[in-house]
């Protein structure tokens, strides 16, 4: 387990190397669950993956709730601390980034207690641009590590140490719980 960015990122680079299209995602979201969200989980909560809050439309990649919080018809609003989209290419449309945004000022709004990230391993600097553009002062939930350039570059074209640091910053909150 490493919470160095550049083993995190040579790691995931290695993994690319090795992976169809169709695997990447899925294996990123792996690699940044055991690398990166591990250490932040406090006794009496865990990761519940591909999971819902209760009364909201949408999967999430992660959450983290109460250890004893039961899933039925999703997990209930007041066992989840925080909400997870993890992406290894961020986005791929407008739509995407409204559908996100939307979801997210829905749980803000509804239950300001719960933590949102959205981390993308790579965008482009058109979407990025447009995502930031359009989370506005929203987009503090928005965590970009680097830029993909043509959007397949692997390695990445450059890679933001700034949005790590900012990340693994909030990421430590979720210890204070």
């Amino acid at each position: 387990m490493t919470l160095d960015f550049e083993e995190f990122c040579n790691g995931w680079n290695d993994i690319c190397l090795k992976s169809s299209a169709e695997e990447k995602g899925a294996r990123f979201e792996e690699h940044f669950l055991e690398n990166v969200m591990l250490p932040f989980i406090s006794k009496g909560y865990r990761i519940v993956k591909q999971s819902k809050i209760r009364g909201i439309d949408y999967k999430f990649d992660f959450l983290i709730v109460r250890q004893n919080a039961i899933e039925y018809f999703g997990v209930a609003p007041q066992d989840v601390l925080a909400v997870f989209e993890v992406k290894s290419h961020g986005f791929y449309s407008q739509p995407n980034i409204e559908r996100v945004k939307f979801t997210f000022e829905i749980v803000q709004k509804a239950y300001p207690q719960i933590k949102l990230f959205y981390v993308t391993y790579r965008e482009t600097n058109y979407y990025d641009q447009k995502a930031r553009s359009f989370f506005g002062n929203k987009a503090r939930w928005y965590y970009r590590l680097s830029n993909s350039g043509n959007g397949v570059q692997i390695p990445p074209k450059s890679y933001f140490p700034n949005e790590w640091k900012r990340l693994i910053k909030n990421l430590s909150t979720l210890k204070s719980v």
